[in-house]
């Protein structure tokens, strides 16, 4: 069996790498000049994980035994967990490995569980490099079973780790750049993929002594985070064939957890190297994209409405007079992402979106011939339970374990909208086939909604011929899907630009954009755009335009330096009673075309901090599916690095007030090699600018 060749392997590199026996009763530590991980006699729970450099014990006292991981086995409904505890570890080992590192073996051999003897084995390895705290973690767990089958894998898990209200979160969200959850006392779980955990990190801070924990799956099989203040952080791995007899965990992938000296942005820094050499980032920088349209590339504002535009009715030239004045009024180059084109009611009767609505073409026509980005909306995952014809979609729909359809509630004056598998040939031809008959009305673009934003919802069709339950299908399909419609955007000489909602990182190379609608929130950090600024481009910077001057400018500003593409309001943004804020906006597209060798092509390092506070305000309304009140700096700045090695560094003023803002930037902390990068801007009142680093 597979545990048995794992253990000779294991015995072979113990040969080799001259291993040091240890008796688990006793115990085991792993440590180096960084960190010292502790673990338990007897069941090797995590009892200790120290950073050396700031004496620092992240895992907080408890009584009892510790976990490691946990198992859940399952059949039909049935589901039976036990854990590190439920007997002894039976073998472990340090190991000097070949790159002067240590490695932790331990052993949990021929368990009898359920009523059978020698079911299941489980191995894990720690891999402790030599000149850092972050270790990778591997589990490998071989099931003989001929009943039960393998519903989870949890591990690693760091019980009584993040002390409760005690450490700041960083974590990648929906829609956004990512959020830092400042004395963080709630519970937080996302899946990767997802457009929910887009990225597969997140890093856990108490001042400058943090913690980092990141999965480094390289084919986005379905696992979840969980951050459980006050009693553990863990991670979920769903296996192929959940509750089939006998299905193992063979260790797809390590995770990487250990303890570092920073923030955020030192995480983000760790994660971005390891990101890019992975077959996401593998169409390469931006200005390397040769299939990625100049149209999406030189976009600097977005406006998302419907079908009728500031209450512009008649012909279809009638029709779009809002959008040539705001195309003269604004002078860079837009887009629109066009809502409601269709016959049928938004989120009705999908995928069937044709016929358009009359005039389609004809308003399309005119404003490509515009120079204008025209892209209507799609949706790429979900078909609607009320067609007519479901009976054909029914059998390429997403199961429960039940048998049962994944429906989603998004509104009452929505159809029964349940996910399809994207591993299914007929779904995907027949989305490709609605790409090619929309360019054929002469779009330039197409957004196909849900594909970067749903998560892997684990689909049990065994008639589908993919693994059930966990695996990377989900992945694999919807990435089949994406190149079938690409080649439907470029095929016959076409070059139309392809987006979806969110930005999942594992579909990046097959997307032209990523849109990141979720609201101006106080919470908000880059913390995608330092890991993929460069490698793809992100849009929309939505916001209340009804509400104050600063809170608009603040969503406005900050999405710039943060390098988003602006805007993705309606056309009500272009009245007059708005005349101010329309006018940031256009300063934020102006700045965007003038400094795209950095916010198009250039790499984000990170936030440059005042040397000296800035002034603050308060608003309410801040976040989106959580509001409340915010306080934010009326003025911020970005340092980002041009393909050549050239350094600018983005202000806004978000107020109507002047602003000093000195500045100190140890360009080590960048990861680069060249002296302190000292100033002082003045920023008038609502000023953009970018300052050109000079040696």
């Amino acid at each position: 069996m597979y545990m048995n060749r794992l253990i000779v392997a294991a015995g072979l590199c113990a040969w080799a790498c001259a291993a040091q026996s240890v008796d688990p009763a006793k115990g085991l530590v792993l440590a180096n000049s960084h960190v010292r991980f502790e673990f338990q006699p007897g069941g090797m729970g995590l009892a200790g994980m120290t950073d050396l450099a700031g004496g620092m014990n992240h895992l907080a006292p408890a009584g009892g035994p510790r976990l490691l991981w946990e198992i859940s086995l399952g059949r039909g409904a049935q589901i039976r967990t036990f854990d590190n505890n439920y007997k002894p570890c039976n073998y472990a080992a340090l190991e000097k490995t070949a790159v002067g590192g240590q490695r932790a073996v331990m052993e949990w051999n021929d368990l009898r569980y359920h009523l059978e003897d020698r079911v299941v084995s489980v191995r894990v390895t720690v891999d402790l490099p030599r000149d850092s705290g972050v270790a990778e973690w591997r589990i490998f767990v071989e099931n003989q079973s001929d009943y039960w089958g393998l519903a989870s894998v949890t591990f690693p898990v760091a019980a009584g780790f993040p002390r409760t209200g005690e450490y700041d979160i960083a974590r990648p969200v929906f829609a956004s750049g990512g959020h830092l959850l400042k004395a963080w006392s709630e519970r937080v779980r996302g899946r990767h993929p997802s457009g929910g955990w887009p990225m597969q990190f997140a890093a856990l801070s108490r001042g400058r002594n943090s913690v980092y924990f990141a999965s480094m799956d390289s084919e986005g099989r379905a696992k979840d985070f969980l951050i459980e203040p006050g009693a553990r952080l863990a991670m979920i791995h769903y296996p192929e064939n959940i509750g089939v007899p006998g299905s193992d965990w063979p260790d797809h992938y390590p995770v990487a957890f250990g303890v570092y000296q920073g923030g955020w942005l030192e995480a983000a820094r760790r994660y971005r190297p390891w990101a890019l050499r992975q077959k996401w980032a593998s169409a390469g920088p931006v200005s390397q994209r040769t299939g990625m349209p100049d149209l999406i590339k030189n976009t600097a504002i977005w406006v998302q409405d419907g079908w009728v535009w500031n209450e512009a009715n008649g012909s279809p030239q009638e029709m779009n007079a809002p959008f040539r004045e705001a195309q003269d009024r604004m002078g860079v180059p837009m887009a629109l992402h066009w809502y409601n084109w269709h016959h049928m009611p938004f989120d009705n009767l999908y995928p069937h979106f044709l016929p358009p609505k009359p005039g389609f073409s004809e308003r399309v026509k005119e404003l490509t011939a515009r120079g204008l980005l025209i892209m209507p909306y799609i949706n790429g995952s979900s078909a609607d339970y009320n067609i007519p014809d479901f009976d054909k979609f029914e059998p390429h729909a997403i199961q429960d374990e039940a048998g049962g359809l994944r429906q989603h509630f998004y509104s009452d004056s929505a159809g029964r909208l349940l996910s399809m598998c994207p591993t299914q040939e007929f779904w995907q031809d027949h989305i490709s086939r609605l790409i090619d008959d929309l360019t054929r009305l002469g779009v330039n673009g197409v957004y196909v909604d849900q594909i970067s934003a749903m998560e892997h919802e684990l689909c049990f069709n065994k008639a589908h011929g993919h693994p059930v339950g966990g695996g990377r299908y989900w992945v694999d399909g919807n990435r089949a899907l994406l190149r079938k419609i690409r080649n439907e955007a470029h095929r016959n000489g076409r070059n139309v630009v392809i987006t979806s909602e969110g930005a999942d990182e594992v579909f990046l190379d097959l997307l032209d954009a990523n849109l990141t609608w979720a609201q101006p929130t106080d919470w908000e950090i880059p913390m995608m755009q330092v890991v993929y600024s460069g490698y793809t481009i992100f849009f929309g910077s939505p916001c209340d335009y009804t509400k104050s001057e600063r809170f608009f400018n603040f969503a406005q500003g900050q999405a710039l330096i943060d390098g988003r593409q602006n805007g993705w309001m309606s056309f009500g943004l272009f009245k007059p009673e708005h005349r101010r804020k329309a006018e940031y906006l256009r300063e934020c597209g102006r700045q965007r075309v003038a400094g795209a060798r950095y916010l198009t092509f250039g790499r984000l390092l990170g936030p440059v901090e005042p040397a000296k506070p800035v002034p603050t305000f308060s608003e309410d309304g801040f976040g989106w599916n959580r509001p409340h009140r915010g306080t934010v700096p009326a003025a911020e700045a970005r340092l980002w690095q041009s393909e050549d090695g050239r350094l600018g560094i983005f202000f806004a003023n978000y107020v109507d007030e002047t602003v000093a803002f000195p500045y100190r930037i140890d360009p080590a902390r960048f990861g680069l090699n060249r002296r302190v990068i000292e100033g002082a801007e003045t920023l008038a009142p609502r000023q953009i600018k970018l300052v050109e680093v000079t040696e």
